[in-house]
């Protein structure tokens, strides 16, 4: 069972998934063996490739083209998670060996009711940490409720109201200092970014006191070179998670 997942979700960012990989590829063994690897392909055209090549690395395609599914993708992420903490970050958010390595062996001492952020440096000045790289439990993620899918086909403020979530359902926020991430400034072109239609969500889920969404992965996908699996359907509640398991991290 690996101690931490790795998960990044990708629209037509094949390079970015090779840069990852290279980078995993030469993480020392013993490490690889503690990491599970999730790319979710968030529809690319063509679709993402990803080589395994001795990695514990899972590619699952959404095949349903909705523009701006980072709530499903993420969603997807934690449900088919097999670790207890659950590491997101955004494809262009790179880290070293190092950073990973204190991840791990930071994770015994860590309060599970704690969503922990890092610092980000970009072209080598430090700025706010990225909201959508951070490290969480599985069960911590589903009890704030997952994120929202009413905010995918539009642009923003998804991962503001899974924040604030957190904040209301679970915990509080911490920066783990000693770990960085660099951003290299990748940026999908010719996206609608329109964020007026998602910030009025945002307000009215934040005058309704932040509900917990209902169903999740509201369309189709695949896990990329597994055998067919049954139907599935096209939404799910939250999965039930045994809290004395997940005490246990």
């Amino acid at each position: 069972m690996p101690r931490l997942t790795l998960i990044t979700h990708v629209y037509n960012a094949q390079a970015g998934v090779d840069h990852h990989l290279r980078l995993w590829q030469q993480l020392d063994p013993a490490l690889r063996e503690r990491l599970e690897f999730l790319i979710i392909d968030d529809c690319s055209s063509p679709p993402l490739s990803a080589e395994h090549s001795g990695l514990n690395l899972r590619l699952l395609r959404v095949n349903d083209d909705i523009d701006w599914n980072m709530p499903g993708c993420r969603n997807l992420g934690a449900i088919q998670a097999r670790a207890d903490w659950l590491l997101y970050f955004d494809v262009d958010n790179i880290t070293t060996e190092a950073n990973i390595g204190r991840i791990v062996e930071a994770l015994p001492k860590l309060d599970r009711t704690r969503l922990y952020v890092f610092r980000r440096l970009q072209d080598g000045v430090e700025v706010d940490p990225h909201i959508n790289t951070f490290l969480v439990t599985r069960w911590g993620y589903f009890r704030a409720g997952g994120y929202d899918e009413d905010f995918a086909g539009h642009y923003g403020y998804e991962d503001v109201v899974f924040r604030n979530m957190w904040r209301t359902h679970v915990g509080r926020e911490t920066l783990l200092s000693d770990v960085s991430f660099d951003q290299l400034g990748w940026r999908t072109s010719d996206l609608n970014r329109d964020t007026q239609r998602n910030h009025a969500l945002a307000q009215s889920r934040l005058a309704a006191g932040l509900p917990k969404p209902k169903g999740l992965l509201r369309f189709d996908w695949d896990e990329v070179g597994a055998a067919p699996l049954s139907p599935k359907p096209a939404s799910m509640a939250a999965p039930a998670i045994d809290p004395e398991r997940k005490a246990n991290v």
